[in-house]
């Protein structure tokens, strides 16, 4: 790995690396070691940007978290933290509690992605991370940004919303919680104010339902910002798992199907029409 890609390597603006991308990872630990190699290469692979890796593991079982450790060098994870689900748990659905625990933030940008999330990047000298940082630089308006490509399956449907903020780069009206960038400075406050970090403000029942990612699209869709959704980047991100029926808001949460999906989805990438960058 050339030295520019080294994780935590600072950048003396700031003294904190310009990036830290963190994984919430709650027990799947086989999906995480495929998923989590092929999502840090498609992010940071191409990158001058200076970064570090996060594991964050939230409500892991015991026996499973005790494996992590040992883990961490061989897939390039700076920190590891564990938080049990005993106190100071937020509501609605589970997730919601690792994700407002990224927050503070020391570094200027932050990318979180989930551990049943993989992504592939078709053009291997193209930077993620400095297209981030450069369109959050030429869009004061985007305190957000989100890529995901099997948005056919939402419950909520993806829009525009308005003009595009750029050529390839639409405004939409949501974004899930797979994969998030945030220029940090400019999502914590309106999000402060929105409740993201109080512990009663989200609710996950059938009938009705506001969680993370709802918050984090009323916070890039209010105020005059916007969600920035890069259609035309080289990378490609997708859910590793299925819904239980067409139009549930619910996932199987089914380690079968996940590790199903993920196989299909690498054999799309590596095959010879579709080669994904190594």
């Amino acid at each position: 790995m050339p030295e520019h890609h080294v994780a935590g390597l600072g950048d003396p603006a700031h003294g904190e690396p310009t990036f830290q991308i963190g994984v919430l990872f709650h027990d799947n630990l086989d999906l995480l070691s495929e998923t989590l190699p092929r999502c840090l290469h498609a992010l940071t692979g191409a990158t001058r940007e200076s970064y570090e890796v996060v594991l964050h593991a939230d409500g892991t079982p015991d026996d499973v978290a005790g494996e992590l450790p040992g883990l961490l060098a061989a897939w390039g994870i700076d920190e590891l933290r564990i938080r049990r689900r005993e106190q100071a748990v937020a509501s609605g659905d589970g997730s919601n509690n690792g994700h407002r625990r990224f927050f503070p933030c020391r570094s200027p940008y932050l990318i979180v992605i989930e551990d049943d999330v993989v992504a592939y990047l078709t053009e291997p000298s193209f930077d993620v991370l400095g297209a981030c940082r450069e369109l959050f630089e030429r869009h004061p308006d985007v305190p957000v940004l989100s890529r995901v490509d099997d948005v056919d399956q939402w419950s909520w449907p993806l829009a525009d919303r308005g003009m595009p903020i750029e050529p390839g780069v639409r405004s939409v009206n949501r974004l899930s919680t797979h994969l998030i960038a945030y220029d940090v400075a400019r999502f914590t406050g309106p999000a402060r104010r929105f409740g993201a970090f109080d512990l009663d403000v989200f609710i996950d029942r059938d009938d009705l339902s506001y969680n993370w990612e709802d918050l984090v699209s009323h916070v890039g869709t209010t105020g005059r910002r916007r969600i920035a959704f890069p259609q035309s980047w080289p990378l490609h991100v997708f859910h590793c798992d299925r819904k239980r029926e067409a139009g549930s808001m619910w996932h199987t949460q089914d380690p079968h199907v996940k590790a199903a999906v993920l196989a299909e989805l690498n054999e799309r990438f590596e095959s010879d029409g579709e080669r994904v960058a190594r």
